[in-house]
């Protein structure tokens, strides 16, 4: 089997709708994406400063972050956009629309995480029609 050229398998920029405005966030590039992992896992810079936040949503969102701010968009909306990069860079888009919708609720995230990829788009197998078996219960001994 060959293989499908990513560019035809990734998943489209992120688009999130703020105020009647489409921000549109692009793919990280390479070296953004090794130099973000860097920062969640050991949460120092190169520089030795502590990474925060913030600081890993600005590599992500790139221009898509000063837009959001010359656009004067509220605190709480820059910061579900944040929450909603982080998502998906680390966990997939699933997780980020969740977040998106759901402002990170914890139990909508621990259900869509808690499908095992297996069955996530599977219809479940319906029960036998054939009734119910009655096992013979054996003899106690006394």
């Amino acid at each position: 089997m060959a293989f499908t050229d990513f560019q035809d398998i990734a998943p489209e920029p992120l688009t999130l709708p703020i105020n009647g405005k489409t921000y549109t966030v692009q793919p990280v590039s390479a070296a953004d994406g090794l130099k973000a992992w860097k920062w969640i896992r050991e949460s120092k810079k190169q520089d030795g400063s502590v990474a925060t936040v913030e600081d890993v949503s600005t590599l992500l969102l790139g221009d898509t972050n000063k837009q959001l701010i010359k656009d004067h968009v509220s605190f709480q909306a820059l910061n579900r956009v944040y929450q909603t990069v982080l998502a998906d860079f680390t966990n997939g888009r699933k997780v980020a629309e969740t977040i998106w919708e759901t402002g990170g609720n914890p139990k909508a995230i621990a259900q869509i995480q808690s499908v095992r990829p297996d069955e996530a788009d599977t219809t479940p197998t319906p029960d036998s029609t054939n009734g119910t078996k009655i096992s013979p219960k054996k003899p106690t001994q006394e």
